[in-house]
């Protein structure tokens, strides 16, 4: 299945989401973002042009609009939109990879970053990431 820029914002949307999940943002999660969205970029499109700065710039361009969305009452209809967009994809556990590693930098798994992640893995048929806080 090619990967469109539809499918790009599901992906960069989930990664923001575990981020201000918990209505904080570190720099750490900030950089994980990044770091995690260019390493997808070459896995599932190494030809597609998408730098540091593009990442950074998504996230600081769509940050406040996902806050906005998680506040509201169907933000869980909202998340799961997003999922099932990428249900198909044959980079899902990559995907899930990037969401655990941006959700457990900051060394707090909290609870609303992993019920994003939760819902991801009954929904892609991926077991849930094992905690590994105390190891990161």
């Amino acid at each position: 299945m090619a990967v469109n820029v539809v499918q790009w914002t599901h992906i960069l949307t989930l990664l923001s989401v575990v981020i201000v999940a918990d209505n904080r943002v570190y720099k750490e999660e900030v950089d994980a973002f990044v770091e995690r969205s260019l390493t997808l970029k070459e896995v599932i499109t190494p030809k597609m042009l998408f730098s540091k700065k593009m990442a950074f710039d998504w996230f600081v361009l769509h940050r406040e609009g996902i806050k906005d969305w998680l506040d509201a009452p169907d933000s869980e209809t909202t998340i799961l939109r997003h999922i099932l967009a990428l249900a198909k994809s044959e980079f899902r556990q990559d995907i899930l990879n990037a969401l655990y590693a941006v959700a457990i930098v900051d060394g707090d798994y909290h609870e609303a970053e992993s019920d994003v992640i939760a819902l991801a893995c009954e929904h892609w048929h991926l077991p849930m990431p094992e905690a590994e806080i105390g190891k990161v």
